[in-house]
């Protein structure tokens, strides 16, 4: 490890730069963490975290196993203002991909793999939804199993055990065809990890690769599946890649013939670090019920990174997401999945008061999402039984050199490909869906930074939008090239962005495919 540490040291520059975490270890407030001075990325009013009582943070979730088991259970029962351009604050023009900016081939090339279905014509949805446990076991827990997101690799400490469980929450829809969409408590997962899941998963359904969107909520206090931080044991890699697998193969297994319904809020929860006045506000609900009109699953989608508990927490937790799941599901009654969206740029604005410890404020912010999610759920509207999705995979240009080092001393689990002593690309991929026309979607390979994220979702037609963060993979930020390096929030997302053509290519990549579609209906 001191090896590492040593040459780690040579590679990462004394700066931001220093900190490698996809994660982003920088708070709303606009401070940076770093290894030196120790502060730690946190939500408005700065506050440390500390640990509590272990079973405060828990709550039983329908289907979902104890903690540490091993069971996995099928449940069968606008933005207001428009995108501006981040460097001048003057309206941003919505992306054309007729005169779309023409990405230089030397840093990104687009593989012609897109597949497009368009599914419909029956009575119905089919819908099937599992929550499965995935907190380590006291075995997987010990000096080499490590936290993510936050400082250089080991400096945090290893995880010193489970405040709250994680899970991995599916939900499959069919309409004809289908899609798996599955959302893990993690930081992040490495392109070797998602791609093991989505080949076991296609090989357990018969779906391709591309119908299988798996998202991390992105909480800076769970296991460290990126590997950019310390990592965790194989044992637990290898039983995360399994429940993971199971539990989404279990969603598409138990589904059920089901109506969907769709609803957005605007609501104002967030904040932007960089300093801009735009964050996306919207609060998107999906509502799946039976035959009988009992809710099979809700799944919700916002953006705010989850980072109320800060770096001094040593205990494994879903930070707020997970109260705003366990207050949701016991008001519903049902699993509930919460999808992080354009986080990139976003922080929590949490409510104000006075909090005991960290803990007690990532409930009461998690408990405001869950009372925003009902406002949407309060609007919702029948979705028509027709599915199309579309999915397109680019190799991106790896500039970011720490990236580089990361890969090639083994620390990170990703795979980049060579081309030259310094050049390095990563594959990546992007999946388009629509549901009737009423919800459009897509699987974004990373954290979108605001006018990157509404950039995207201003080209989509219908009345329900969703961007789903880091979901297909987590390659750190994706920057506006019009407000790369422009000092905001001290460039610190540029120093953990994959380089800055990575935003407008994966922009461009993804609003061709909406483009495409908004032609058929």
């Amino acid at each position: 490890m001191s090896l590492i540490r040593s040459l780690w040291n040579l590679a990462a520059p004394t700066s931001a730069l220093a900190l490698l975490m996809t994660a982003g270890a920088c708070g709303d407030d606009g401070t940076t963490a770093s290894a030196s001075d120790g502060a730690s990325e946190s939500d408005s009013d700065g506050e440390s975290g500390e640990s509590t009582d272990p079973a405060s943070g828990s709550g039983s979730t329908q289907g979902a196993t104890d903690s540490g088991g091993s069971e996995s259970e099928s449940a069968t029962g606008s933005t207001g203002d428009p995108s501006t351009d981040g460097s001048t604050g003057e309206p941003a023009t919505t992306t054309d991909t007729t005169d779309a900016t023409t990405t230089d081939t030397t840093d990104a090339t687009t593989t012609d793999t897109t597949d497009t279905e368009t599914t419909g014509g029956v009575d119905g949805f089919m819908v099937g939804v599992d929550v499965t446990d995935i907190s380590p076991t006291e075995q997987q827990l010990g000096p080499g199993f490590y936290m993510g997101a936050y400082g250089a690799p080991y400096t945090r400490g290893p995880a010193q055990g489970v405040h709250d469980a994680i899970y991995v929450r599916s939900f499959a829809i069919e309409a004809g065809d289908g899609l798996i969409l599955a959302i893990m408590d993690l930081p992040g997962m490495g392109n070797q990890i998602s791609r093991a899941i989505r080949e076991d998963v296609a090989a357990a359904t018969g779906l391709s690769e591309d119908q299988v969107l798996i998202g991390a909520t992105h909480s800076h206090s769970a296991p460290d599946l990126m590997g950019l931080w310390g990592g965790v044991p194989d044992s637990y890699k290898d039983m995360l890649i399994d429940k993971v697998a199971a539990s989404m193969t279990a969603a598409w297994d138990g589904r059920v013939t089901a109506t969907l319904e769709v609803g957005t809020a605007t609501v104002d929860n967030n904040n932007n670090r960089r300093g801009h006045p735009d964050t996306d506000k919207d609060i998107v609900v999906l509502d799946a019920f039976d035959e009988g009109q009992a809710r099979l699953g809700t799944l919700v989608a916002y953006a705010a990174h989850p980072v109320i508990l800060g770096e001094d927490n040593k205990l494994i937790s879903r930070d707020f997401c997970g109260y705003t799941v366990d207050a949701l599901e016991l008001e519903l009654d049902a699993p509930v999945l919460f999808f992080n969206g354009v986080l990139g740029d976003a922080s929590p604005k949490s409510p104000p008061g006075e909090y005991a410890d960290d803990f007690e404020k990532a409930q009461a912010y998690g408990e405001l999402l869950a009372s925003s999610s009902m406002l949407a759920l309060e609007q919702t509207e029948p979705v028509d039984p027709v599915l199309v999705f579309t999915a397109s995979a680019w190799e991106q240009k790896v500039d970011n050199l720490l990236f580089q080092a990361a890969a090639n001393l083994g620390l990170a689990l990703y795979d980049f490909e060579m081309m030259g002593l310094f050049e390095n690309y990563v594959t990546t991929q992007a999946t388009y869906f629509r549901l009737g026309t009423q919800l459009q979607g897509v699987g974004f390979p990373g954290e979108s930074l605001t006018y990157n994220g509404l950039s995207i979702k201003e080209v989509m037609k219908t009345p329900h939008r969703l961007l789903l963060g880091n979901t297909g993979d987590a390659l750190g930020y994706f920057v506006p090239s019009a407000e790369w390096n422009m000092g905001y929030n001290d460039n610190y997302e540029e120093s953990v962005s994959l380089g800055p053509d990575a935003g407008d290519t994966a922009r461009d990549v993804i609003n061709a495919l909406i483009t495409a579609d908004n032609a058929n209906f």
